[in-house]
């Protein structure tokens, strides 16, 4: 397992946890693990996809009609967007509690 797959695979289970948490606490969403993608639907049909894409080592997130890319910061050692260097979690978290009060 190379670098990019373990630090993938550390942050989705991490990002499982926290929102199986969150559903466990009463949040009206659900998710969904289909191989290395998740998904987090919410009660009105729509989706967040986070999947990675290996041949460029980047966790990609498509939600609200917008993709965002994602690369591992090694100092940081967090995965940052590529354009606002923005935190993946915070980034998540972010639009999921934006979803869920909306």
């Amino acid at each position: 397992m190379n670098s990019f797959t373990q630090q993938y695979d550390i942050t989705i289970q991490k990002l499982d946890d926290e929102l199986s948490a969150m559903i466990d606490s009463g949040s009206d969403f659900d998710i969904e693990k289909n191989g290395d993608v998740l998904s987090i639907i919410f009660e009105d049909g729509s989706k967040f996809i986070i999947s990675p894409n290996s041949p460029v080592s980047q966790l990609w997130v498509s939600a609200n009609y917008e993709g965002h890319r994602f690369n591992f910061d090694d100092a940081k050692q967090s995965w940052v967007d590529e354009k606002t260097e923005e935190d993946f979690e915070v980034y998540i978290m972010r639009l999921v509690n934006e979803k869920l009060n909306a």
